[in-house]
């Protein structure tokens, strides 16, 4: 009887690992310019995680003070309403995690994460821009970086705003890709 019990509990624990999106990857690797990169991930993911932080889906991502969101991959499942995919040509990208103000002992976030994506065939050094947008649309900061993708490779990118003493007016921010010659 003990036996059946561990062997449910077992199968139970990797159920639920399963459905929250648990992975035992690492992330490594450096982009050029002011970003850095990483590819993979680890740990459990959510759409709903308590730490205040940002996620969206596509290209923007919305914050409100009272909101909660979470800082992992995103399923599609809890699409953001603000967010839009942005692409260029053959390279997609989209801010996974937006900027955040200082929050109690919580320390400023001054940097957007962006997702790259390129479609195989395609090689290519990219421009990434963010645009850091107030709650009324206007641009508050813009920053860039570049990376060189190769065929059908995804990168995840930490793009730093330009002037982190504006991070307390961001509500959104939005990605873009441009090929460079």
């Amino acid at each position: 009887m003990l036996r059946r019990h561990m062997k449910f509990a077992a199968v139970l624990v990797v159920v639920v690992l399963a459905l929250t999106g648990f992975s035992s990857g690492k992330g490594s690797g450096k982009g050029k310019s002011k970003g850095s990169s990483s590819s993979g991930g680890g740990g459990c993911s959510s759409s709903k995680k308590s730490n205040g932080g940002y996620a969206g889906a596509g290209s923007g991502s919305h914050y409100d003070d009272d909101d909660d969101y979470g800082s992992g991959s995103s399923s599609g499942s809890t699409a953001d309403p603000y967010a839009t995919s942005t692409t260029s040509g053959t390279v997609q990208a989209r801010i996974v995690t937006c900027v955040r103000k200082a929050s109690g002992k919580r320390k400023a976030v001054t940097y957007a994460t962006v997702r790259v994506d390129t479609p195989s065939g395609t090689t290519g050094l990219y421009e990434i821009d963010v645009d850091f947008k107030d709650a009324s649309g206007t641009v508050v900061d813009n920053a860039d970086t570049e990376v060189t993708l190769e065929s059908g490779e995804s990168r995840t990118l930490r793009v730093t705003m330009d002037s982190p003493k504006q991070v307390s007016r961001v509500r959104t921010c939005e990605a873009r890709a441009t090929a460079r010659s």
